[in-house]
């Protein structure tokens, strides 16, 4: 009885677990900020 009743409970944790995954987000992630670059290397080399 004692392995039945943790196989069942280890069976629930870990399907419990799965199915979180499928849920659906509540809100739109924030959009992401790049900054302008202050200085790039980019440009006419002659070296």
């Amino acid at each position: 009885m004692k392995k039945l009743l943790s196989a069942f409970a280890a069976f629930t944790a870990l399907t419990a677990a799965a199915s979180a995954a499928d849920l659906p987000r509540r809100a739109a992630p924030p959009p992401v900020f790049t900054p302008v670059p202050v200085f790039t290397w980019t440009g006419f080399y002659a070296g």
